[in-house]
């Protein structure tokens, strides 16, 4: 009896099997999307190329004309220039005087509005509703509504030309208050039942359970404030009067003001040096913002 044999076929390498490809539809919403999103960002980021094209080229050539950084050496003479000068205050010493402002001004938002956004997030209480409307209607009103009261305030103080003076008024931030309320309602209440059953205080559940949960908020905080009071400028400028308390956003605007004998390259050179410090810092620790602000539960 003969037997037939089948012929078998090879297995295909799996390498060489097609695979099908997925193709993402091209819709013209996206492309308007990328369109309008490459507009933003082109005049978004376009004045910084510019203080940086005109801080790299030969001194001399019109600020109208620069488009593209052309001299690498002029740039660094400049900046040397600039953070050599014996004016008073020094571009350095200002910028001394804001680090010290931030340092004190951003502990003190972090502390206050922390425990604030602590009694308003975890424990209810009579005129709850009302007192978080009434902080947070202070964001409707922009600071030349309160700079006389403020500065009759640390005058009675004897806060003039002080960093309490500079830093305490800018401590009761209302979008700190509310980043921090919204954060701690997230968290797990049971945290703090059993940290009370294990005999904490009051105080100790904040400072034990919430404050270090709570490093997502905090960094926002610090970023979002640091950044802003980094250029800070009006109340400075009022609360400051002796030259040795001017911050660096006061500084770099004086060197372009009417009074001032400085060319246009020395006052865009410090103008570029100013912005460094915020850039950094936001670039390098903008992921934190997401986060805090998507832990917290605001949308944008």
């Amino acid at each position: 009896m003969s037997h037939t044999q089948t012929p078998t076929l090879a297995a295909e390498p799996i390498s060489k099997r097609a695979t099908p490809t997925v193709r993402r539809k091209v819709t013209v919403g996206t492309v308007l999307r990328w369109v309008v999103a490459v507009l933003w960002a082109g005049v978004a980021l376009f004045p910084l190329w510019w203080v940086f094209c005109i801080t790299f080229s030969p001194t001399g050539v019109p600020v109208t004309q620069q488009w593209y950084p052309s001299s690498l050496v002029d740039g660094l003479n400049k900046i040397r220039t600039v953070l050599t000068s014996a004016d008073k205050p020094t571009i350095p010493h200002a910028a001394l005087v804001s680090l010290v402002y931030i340092v004190i001004e951003v502990a003190g938002i972090v502390i206050v509005c922390s425990m604030a956004a602590y009694e308003f997030a975890l424990f209810d209480f009579k005129g709850k509703n009302f007192l978080f409307t009434l902080a947070l209607s202070s964001l409707m009103f922009p600071l030349a509504v309160t700079l006389i009261p403020l500065f009759r305030l640390v005058v009675s103080l004897h806060w003039l030309n002080t960093f309490m003076g500079l830093a305490v008024p800018g401590m009761a931030s209302a979008m700190a208050l509310f980043i921090f309320r919204q954060f701690m309602e997230s968290l797990p209440h049971e945290l703090m039942e059993a940290a009370r059953v294990d005999g904490a205080s009051h105080f100790g559940v904040y400072w034990s359970i919430i404050m270090p949960l709570s490093w997502n908020a905090i960094l926002t905080v610090i970023v979002l404030n640091a950044v802003g009071i980094w250029g800070n400028y009006l109340w400075p400028l009022v609360a400051m009067t002796k030259p040795e308390m001017e911050t660096i956003s006061v500084v770099a605007a004086s060197v372009s003001g009417m009074q001032s004998w400085k060319t246009a390259d020395y006052a865009i050179t410090v103008y570029f040096l100013s912005a460094i410090p915020p850039i950094v810092v936001y670039v390098f620790l903008q992921r934190f913002i997401t986060q805090g602000f998507a832990m917290s539960g605001l949308k944008g």
